[in-house]
């Protein structure tokens, strides 16, 4: 570990791999991985960098005080080599005996890898983002492949490789093999037999707009490869590839790309009902393939959803652009299903309803949809477990939530939507938290003020007024105030926090913000202990905040004001991090 930040999904499987839980099957192997990592996160040992919507840590950073124990302790124990530098080390196996210098760079180890024998002992190698495969460079990977054949984590993701050699079947001990974000052409993968593998990470996610990515080619022998566990972002070229993945009875998360063809619908639906077992995770996509970007949808036999078996403990379901597989993925006991994504594709009141009666559903997410009417309405008694609700880019208007509706709701995030208003909001016991992306939301933000229980809200992208802000200030009873990027309007560069404004705030983030500065006045913010805040901005007034104990800067220089109040105030920490 580092004190960079460091994905959830990666350190998992860097643990696992490298034999650092107990168990003996993959499963319960990540299962201990993930509650290490939950534990390490409570007992602040490491720090949450990124969470997601709903609330899952996905990714770290470990302090500098606590990274410098660990690694004292570790070079005492001699369980890490000592002579790795920070950055160098981060690549490889824990236990590892290359003997590198502390100057050397991922660079030289990379051309000394033909004349050294050690590395034929390393189990990890993660080059995650390392730009060093360019040109005559790409022997690199081959070398890789014929020299460390006790590997079981290959990590090439963000890199800049362009071909797998056919040495990568060396690699029989391979457990892990992630080549996402790369330029990897789609059939690179179509020979790949690997016996051991139990993830193929694979394929180019553009998360922003109607695009669905890039994916590869399933393997042509994958029905070899028993093992696997995880498939992600892969293609299927021929009939047989489908009826092949239904026979990966390990298989627990697919995600799959299909061409919009009544055979290749079919061949799915069998694969996905063969493996109904052991499927916790399915991704769908039909990339579109007319020019307004909706699907052909060819019809399916009428009795198509009787004869197969439907996923017993299906946690998770993302459709991309295929209306027609949400009915019957979604029908017939899915009494596990707790988070269903739809993206690129049509969606009506009808539709609504059978999301709204599946029993555990938390989390649904509407990506780019086109909803048949402009109003979608949350009728009374239905999502009875839903806490997340995340909307981006769709044509609706309006969004109505009836009493006694979705009263577990706790957050909301809407992006880039026409939303112009929301009824209803101010009857969820239990929402807590607003987040407002890239929307000009100043009628939308009217929605909210008799929302009294609204104690979380991020502004990113927002275009806000001064005086929408103030009139949240008044309204609502913010606790946790995030604004980043450009919130105000453009024309705004400063903001006054006036008396008897944001009068229960405790946290206030500023981060990559457009504004230079922030005023406070007496009595305003009378509760906020802490600011967090980037070099961007500069704070004025802070010795009017009677509760703030602490200061977070995210920058090299200190304000000079800032500097001369926390002189003045001894109650006042400041923590400095440094890009």
């Amino acid at each position: 570990m580092s004190s960079d930040t460091d994905r959830r999904s990666t350190l998992i499987g860097r643990w696992v791999a490298e034999g650092l839980t107990f168990k003996e099957d993959w499963p319960s192997s990540v299962r201990q991985a993930n509650q290490c990592f939950d534990a390490l996160i409570r007992r602040w040992l490491v720090y949450p960098a990124n969470i997601g919507a709903t609330g899952k840590i996905k990714s770290c950073v470990v302090g500098d005080l606590v990274h410098g124990f660990i690694t004292t302790i570790a070079r005492k124990q001699h369980i890490v080599e000592t002579r790795l530098s920070h950055h160098l080390a981060r690549h490889f196996s824990i236990f590892n005996d290359l003997r590198l210098r502390s100057s050397d760079g991922i660079h030289t180890f990379l051309q000394s890898l033909s004349q050294s024998s050690r590395v034929s002992l390393l189990k990890v190698l993660d080059l995650e983002g390392c730009q060093c495969f360019g040109g005559k460079n790409q022997r690199y990977l081959k070398d890789i492949c014929s020299k460390m054949l006790l590997l079981k984590y290959l990590g090439l993701k963000g890199t800049d490789i362009t071909q797998l050699p056919r040495e990568i079947n060396c690699l029989r001990e391979l457990e892990v093999l992630d080549i996402r974000e790369t330029m990897v052409p789609a059939n690179a993968t179509v020979d790949v037999l690997l016996l051991k593998l139990k993830r193929l990470l694979a394929g180019h996610i553009d998360p922003s707009l109607r695009n669905f990515g890039t994916s590869v080619h399933i393997p042509h022998r994958i029905d070899k490869m028993v093992n696997i566990e995880v498939l992600s972002n892969v293609k299927a070229q021929r009939r047989d590839d489908l009826e092949d993945i239904g026979k990966l009875w390990q298989l627990r998360k697919l995600g799959v790309v299909i061409d919009d063809k009544k055979s290749h619908l079919g061949n799915l639906l069998k694969a996905i009902s063969d493996l109904h077992e052991c499927l916790r995770s399915l991704s769908i996509t039909i990339p579109a393939t007319t020019l307004n970007g909706t699907p052909s949808s060819p019809e399916l036999p009428d009795d198509i959803g009787s004869r197969i078996e439907h996923p017993k403990i299906l946690e998770s379901l993302s459709i991309s652009g295929a209306r027609h597989f949400f009915p019957l993925l979604t029908r017939g006991g899915n009494n596990k299903l707790a988070k269903v994504t739809l993206s690129g594709t049509a969606l009506n009141q009808d539709d609504l309803k059978v999301l709204a009666k599946l029993p555990k559903l938390q989390c649904v997410r509407l990506r780019h949809i086109s909803c048949t009417e402009s109003v979608l309405i949350f009728k009374e008694d239905d999502f009875e477990c839903l806490k997340y609700l995340l909307i981006e880019g769709s044509n609706l208007t309006n969004i109505t939530f009836e009493d006694g509706a979705a009263r577990e709701l706790e957050k909301m995030v809407l992006s880039s939507t026409g939303i112009e208003s929301i009824s209803g909001v101010d009857e969820l016991p239990k929402f807590k938290e607003l987040e407002l992306n890239n929307n000009s939301c100043g009628r939308l933000l009217s929605s909210f003020h008799n929302a009294k229980q609204i104690a979380k809200l991020t502004l990113h992208g927002t275009l806000l007024k001064q005086d929408d802000l103030q009139i949240i200030a008044k309204e609502l009873k913010i606790r946790c105030l995030v604004l980043l990027d450009k919130f105000l309007d453009g024309s705004q560069n400063q903001i006054t926090f006036e008396k008897e404004e944001f009068i229960w705030l405790n946290l206030l983030i500023v981060d990559r913000s457009a504004i230079t500065k922030i005023d406070f006045t007496s009595g305003s913010a009378p509760r906020l202990e802490k600011i967090i805040w980037s070099h961007f901005t500069s704070l004025s007034g802070i010795d009017n905040l009677p509760r703030l104990k602490e200061l977070e800067f995210n920058g090299k220089v200190v304000p000079k004001e800032v500097n001369e109040a926390i002189e003045n105030n001894n109650r006042i920490n400041l923590k400095c991090n440094e890009p």
